[in-house]
């Protein structure tokens, strides 16, 4: 599929088939088109500002949640266990084949003011974002994008602290 045929075909889905789940070799091509690396310098598929590169991607699927690894394109066991639902308020969450969930790391630049490195985190989410609806599109899978979350108790699942950490995107995919 062409770019414009991409862009022609995105769109928001919230209807997922919960009896379809995305293969290893989808998952990880979609972790690599939205955050991977594509250039021997490290640098990323989606631009980051001041290559920063602050995101971390976690994958909830049936089986686990996974934390991405974009330099090597592989991913790590978080949590065992369907924790789908705990990516958002909404009911489709835990249909999904894989929810998505965006993290910035507050910690990874020092010289930067919380407001500018909040700012730099949602940009950068902004091109992964957009990767996701894409690589969706080219794929015939659904998505959406979702900022509707119980905050406090995924970071408690995840082990993250709201002083180092910041959510910023869920993105629920499923199997057309």
């Amino acid at each position: 599929m062409t770019l414009n045929e991409a862009l022609k075909n995105r769109k928001s889905s919230r209807d997922f088939d919960d009896t379809k789940t995305i293969d290893n070799y989808l998952l990880s091509q979609h972790l690599w088109s939205c955050y991977g690396v594509n250039r021997p310098n490290g640098y990323r598929t989606t631009p980051s500002a001041q290559a920063w590169h602050p995101l971390i991607i976690y994958a909830f699927l049936e089986d686990g949640v996974f934390k991405y690894n974009p330099l090597d394109n592989t991913l790590t066991v978080v949590l065992l266990g369907d924790h789908r639902a705990k990516t958002g308020t909404q009911a489709y969450v835990a249909k999904a084949a894989v929810n998505f969930v965006v993290i910035g790391d507050l910690t990874k630049e020092t010289t930067y003011d919380d407001k500018t490195k909040k700012r730099a985190i949602y940009s950068d989410t902004g091109h992964c974002t957009m990767a996701f609806y894409l690589f969706a599109a080219a794929n015939n899978m659904k998505g959406v994008d979702r900022a509707m979350v119980d905050i406090d108790a995924l970071f408690e699942l995840l082990g993250l602290s709201k002083e180092d950490y910041l959510f910023s995107l869920s993105f629920s995919l499923g199997i057309s």
